[in-house]
């Protein structure tokens, strides 16, 4: 059997009560999965009765590759390397959430007739994806969450840059998140509080400052 990541071992250890491997009927009894930190999310796709599946702080990620998975209606993918939603219509989605990742094409929601809502936040959207795709979406009947215009700005001019830095508004103001495992085991840890002027100052001033906030 091929190397498991041993973050997904463990994960699945909490759900089943051991690690891989795992007898068929193991696979078809796991219906949540919470996985943090995985860097080969590749063995998920032999577990078919998925439902639920969240993934935190994981690098890379592609949907593409859990396309067999046909039962998940919720998943969540936070502070992780998400860049692409094609094929995501291939999931009968009612709950998508995707909070501070790199994506910057939303059309892919589009063609997701279950969807009922979707958090975009701290993404880097295109300007179409942010002007037009989210209007469409929310006139179709689709709760939609998204960063204001100034975060959304910010986290734009830092990725472009190639900072790999995205900003968003939390409860106690404006944070800072590196997604994904290039700069971070745990990113969803560790977001900086910056003030509006620390935004603004990164909008117009140099990117590469982002990164001073998390030394």
């Amino acid at each position: 059997m091929a190397r498991i990541d041993p973050e997904l071992d463990r994960a699945v250890s909490r759900a089943v009560g051991h690690g891989f491997p795992l007898s068929v009927e193991e696979r078809a009894s796991v219906v949540e999965l919470v996985i943090q930190q995985v860097r080969d999310i590749g063995p998920l796709v032999n577990f078919y009765a998925l439902e639920r599946l969240i993934m935190v702080g994981c690098d890379p990620v592609d949907l593409s590759r859990l396309t067999s998975l046909k039962k998940i209606d919720m998943l969540s993918v936070e502070d992780s390397a998400l860049r692409d939603l094609s094929q995501v219509d291939s999931f009968p989605l009612l709950d998508f959430t995707m909070p501070r990742n790199f994506v910057a094409d939303l059309e892919p929601l589009l063609s997701i007739p279950t969807l009922l809502q979707v958090d975009v936040t701290g993404n880097p959207l295109s300007e179409v994806s942010y002007r037009e795709i989210i209007p469409e979406l929310i006139n179709k009947g689709r709760r939609v969450r998204f960063s204001s215009e100034l975060e959304w700005s910010v986290s734009v001019r830092l990725c472009e840059a190639g900072v790999g830095v995205v900003c968003y508004e939390s409860s106690r103001g404006y944070r800072l998140c590196r997604p994904g495992l290039a700069w971070s085991k745990a990113p969803q840890y560790g977001h900086p509080l910056i003030s509006r002027d620390d935004v603004e100052g990164l909008l117009h001033g140099d990117p590469e400052q982002a990164c001073r906030f998390f030394a």
